[in-house]
């Protein structure tokens, strides 16, 4: 079954006729909750809205602390688990870095106009006020000179328990809840959503949950348990659209709901030694494979960051993908045949396949994505000499280390029919293989942490109630 062949009532798209619909919304309290993780139980009602949110706030141990720019709250939520009696339906690793790849995609007026107020980030740049030819961050507060720069207040973290409060939507969680909702009302086994939260309290964890201005008295910053609330969307219909649904559920069949899953790999690449020294260069070949034998494959995504026990970016936090001077070469095995004719080395070739994924222009700029312009061609090793981020400060924090932070890389296997079942490549038994080819010099050898998302289709089976979800 298709989601075409769904109930209207469960799609997340527009209806193709006027129907009466009532939406009741009930604010829930975690069954268990702590600094690391908390619980939520949905009642067993109506279904459930793609557009539910869960609530939260977080204080510091300064005066002050802000969000990391590209991230926002999403920062808070390490691992998602969308749980259906003992059956775990979908999971979502490694979160805020998946989230920040997809909030490329998103435009300027909606990261500012909404997402600032709702995630806190403060993503979007724009041409510097010097008149230098460079870019700085929008919509945060400058001094009259122009090259200090404060987070606008209504963002900002305190001490206060009661500081502004962010929300995280169910479809952001979940990518299976982008395209159906759940219908609670037919399931008899409990359905929760589980979050594993990130922890802030030594050097090491700055840019876990927030990012400090400089000279901050402490590193310490903590979720507002009273704060963490579901806020659940339940809707329901006229009885014929609540009948359809209910009879496929209790067919011999059932009713088969299509759906996304994020299956996440982790890896690390070593740096070389001894170390490059001036104009040298070392290359290295990296084979990573990953498990998705038998799985049906849309796409891939790749994100590669400093170690997380490095010192992290006083902008960003943890959530970036650094892009090397000297491009890395890209190339993607399944089934015994290579994905692409030749490896991908061009930053904006490596631009067009990431916006092949999301089937939409990426939104950020070319200094943000790569280092490709701030580069001098004619040395060795590409060091940098043309600054493209003006170095006016943000809370204390020069801007120029966003140059190059959001270098992330994408392989689109779907065949163009978004969201239909079977629009992926099937991975045969051999494991499909990332191949990359990295120049390593003085600028850029450091340890690497690698997070690679794969986007698979699975299937939900409700039928009479119980659920079963394959591999």
């Amino acid at each position: 079954m298709s989601n075409s062949q769904l109930p209207q009532a469960l799609l997340t798209t527009p209806m193709s006729s006027v129907s009466t619909m009532n939406i009741e919304t009930n604010v829930l309290d975690p069954i268990v909750i702590n600094q690391n993780f908390c619980r939520f139980v949905l009642e067993r009602k109506g279904i459930l809205d793609t557009g539910s949110v869960v609530s939260v706030a977080l204080k510091t141990e300064n005066a002050t602390g802000f969000l990391p720019l590209k991230t926002g709250i999403h920062s808070v939520v390490k691992r998602a688990v969308l749980r259906i009696g003992a059956k775990v339906v979908a999971v979502s690793d490694e979160y805020p870095h998946y989230q920040t790849i997809r909030r490329q995609f998103k435009t300027s007026e909606e990261k500012a106009q909404k997402d600032m107020i709702k995630v806190g980030a403060v993503d979007v740049l724009c041409p510097s006020n010097q008149q230098d030819g460079k870019y700085q961050v929008r919509d945060v507060n400058y001094d009259a000179a122009g090259t200090t720069a404060t987070i606008p207040v209504e963002i900002k973290l305190t001490q206060a328990d009661l500081g502004p409060i962010f929300s995280i939507r169910i479809s952001e969680l979940f990518p299976m809840m982008r395209s159906v909702q759940l219908p609670l009302f037919l399931i008899n086994e409990p359905c929760s959503i589980e979050l594993t939260f990130n922890t802030q309290s030594a050097a090491a964890d700055v840019g876990s949950l927030c990012c400090l201005p400089t000279g901050a008295a402490g590193n310490g910053c903590s979720i507002n348990l009273e704060s963490v609330k579901f806020l659940a969307d339940y809707l329901t219909y006229d009885d014929d659209r609540m009948d359809e649904t209910a009879k496929l559920v209790m067919s011999d069949q059932g009713m088969i709901i299509p759906y996304e899953d994020v299956v996440t790999t982790l890896a690390d690449y070593q740096q070389v030694t001894p170390d490059p020294a001036g104009d040298a260069i070392v290359e290295q070949n990296q084979i990573r494979d990953l498990g998705l034998s038998g799985m049906n494959v849309r796409s891939i995504l790749i994100s590669q960051s400093s170690q997380e026990t490095d010192a992290s970016d006083e902008l960003l936090g943890k959530y970036k993908s650094e892009a090397y001077n000297i491009p890395d070469s890209l190339q993607v095995r399944i089934n015994d045949r290579q994905h692409f004719p030749l490896p991908v080395v061009s930053e904006s070739q490596k631009q067009y396949q990431l916006s092949q994924v999301f089937s939409t222009d990426i939104a950020v700029l070319n200094a943000e994505y790569s280092m490709d312009m701030a580069t001098n061609k004619q040395s060795p090793r590409n060091e940098v000499t043309n600054q493209m981020i003006s170095a006016s400060t943000l809370e204390g924090h020069a801007m120029t280390t966003l140059a190059g932070k959001q270098h992330y890389e994408g392989v689109d296997l779907s065949n163009g029919l978004s969201n239909a079942p079977g629009s992926g490549v099937q991975v045969g038994q051999k494991p499909v293989q990332i191949l990359q080819r990295i120049t390593r010099t003085a600028d850029n050898n450091a340890d690497r942490k690698v997070r690679v998302f794969s986007v698979v289709e699975r299937t939900m089976n409700i039928r009479g109630g119980m659920v079963q979800v394959s591999a």
